[in-house]
């Protein structure tokens, strides 16, 4: 059975605090004397309540000596100065405890200022309770990478690793060096730079310690629905969520155009088309979240308002979510992207809420002045209104935004790897559409790349 950190419950746990049993993670471990806690008031009561043990241990051979030596002494001020000793005792170990209570809030007032602290969801409370700054300017860190630069001998060989892991090896030049795009883990990261002399000496020249958290929750349960309209980019997006009759043909043309999309695939696609999920991740595309089911969330089919469906709740959403992330990782060896997109385009904020718990942003489509970047290609019926042929689907695509200055910037486009269509399938456009579109100068990106745009 797995359990969660009380303190982040989207963390797995496995350690107990020695105080209190809760589960907590790494990030809120505190070791003392080879025992772990929780918090620093688990820790002092702990110390207090083996304190108090300690001074009231008298062993029955220990009091019998001390009352036999009263009695012949005779001396009515023993008692009072064995407990003044007491007395000095526990006031020395109380003066010990508060300098360590002070280091223990500083260290993680230190760590508080340097992880995000609104990265925790607490229940029943408002959104953005957890983030400690009053009045804080709306922000947050999208990228999780640094730069670290420095100065040594030309001669010297420089390597540089992350938490053990080696990430490159450099030489100076002009007596300067740089290690570029340094990957951070969640929570700490141990960074030390080493170098190599011309005689095959090795010495440790800087170790590091930094923290990076995940991002506040007011912003993940933002949608992402379009890039930034000034840029000249576009994202065409593909959901798998049963069958993948059009998949393979468009992950041909993907490559055949060497161009990396976003995917979003539930938990059914992976199971029955475990081969496509890793050629989508072997040939460089990203893979978001889809849900396992492809349940729908809210009320819109019955009553056209996003309200969440009866019966559909913060654990039953989760677990639609993590099932899927964990068969991706397990059929994929890597981890899931940290979006994910609502069946049927069915949310709201809270469900957004519950899936940013767990780090998810969710990741729509463009819509804006009555039109949408919607390809509606699961539309199999000729007579219905949505229906487009493909090219029809190009047009709509390329002239989304004319007679605005943003015209497509930032747009995302809606595809699907499966089609019920067995004639003018929409994909077989694919081609046509991106030569069009890099012809008029636009930019073919991943979700990824432009959220960080």
């Amino acid at each position: 059975m797995e359990h969660f950190c009380k303190n982040h419950p989207d963390h797995k746990a496995r350690k107990k605090c020695r105080h209190c049993a809760s589960y907590i993670c790494s990030e809120c471990e505190i070791d003392f004397l080879g025992s772990t806690y929780c918090s620093p008031r688990c820790l002092v009561r702990a110390l207090a309540k083996g304190m108090l043990a300690l001074l009231n241990i008298r062993p029955k051979t220990v009091t019998a000596r001390r009352a036999s030596i009263i009695h012949r002494l005779k001396l009515k001020s023993f008692r009072f100065v064995l407990d003044l000793v007491y007395i000095i005792i526990l006031v020395f170990m109380l003066f010990v405890i508060n300098n360590m209570t002070k280091e223990l809030r500083q260290l993680r007032s230190e760590r508080k200022q340097t992880i995000f602290s609104g990265d925790m969801l607490i229940p029943g409370q408002p959104l953005d309770a957890g983030f400690a700054m009053t009045g804080a300017p709306d922000a947050m860190v999208t990228s999780n990478s640094i730069d670290i630069t420095g100065e040594a001998a030309d001669s010297i060989i420089l390597s540089i690793k992350v938490n053990g892991r080696l990430h490159a090896v450099t030489i100076p030049e002009d007596n300067k060096f740089i290690f570029q795009d340094i990957k951070l883990d969640n929570g700490a990261n141990e960074i030390i730079v080493q170098g190599l002399d011309t005689h095959g000496n090795a010495a440790v020249l800087q170790r590091m310690v930094t923290f990076y958290g995940k991002p506040r929750l007011g912003f993940l349960t933002r949608e992402f629905s379009r890039g930034n309209a000034k840029i000249p980019h576009v994202a065409l997006t593909f959901d798998g969520g049963s069958g993948d009759g059009a998949a393979a043909e468009i992950l041909d043309y993907l490559a055949e155009k060497k161009l990396k999309c976003t995917m979003f695939v539930t938990g059914a696609f992976l199971k029955r088309y475990p081969d496509l999920a890793k050629r989508m991740v072997r040939e460089g595309h990203e893979v978001g979240n889809h849900t396992w089911s492809h349940p729908h969330l809210t009320t819109y089919t019955k009553n056209q308002k996003q309200d969440t469906a009866p019966g559909m709740t913060r654990e039953k959403l989760q677990k639609q979510l993590n099932d899927t992330a964990e068969l991706f990782e397990k059929i994929t060896k890597k981890k899931m992207a940290p979006y994910w997109r609502a069946p049927y385009g069915e949310h709201n904020l809270e469900i957004r809420q519950w899936a940013a718990e767990l780090g998810y942003r969710h990741v729509g489509w463009t819509v804006g002045n009555g039109e949408n970047l919607d390809s509606h290609d699961w539309v199999a019926d000729s007579t219905l209104a949505l229906y487009k042929t493909p090219q029809q689907v190009m047009e709509k695509i390329l002239n989304f935004g004319n007679g605005t200055r943003q015209k497509v910037n930032g747009g995302i486009v809606l595809m699907h790897l499966d089609t019920q269509r067995k004639q003018q399938p929409v994909h077989l456009m694919i081609p046509a559409l991106v030569d069009s579109l890099r012809n008029r100068g636009y930019q073919l990106v991943k979700i990824s790349e432009m959220i960080n745009d």
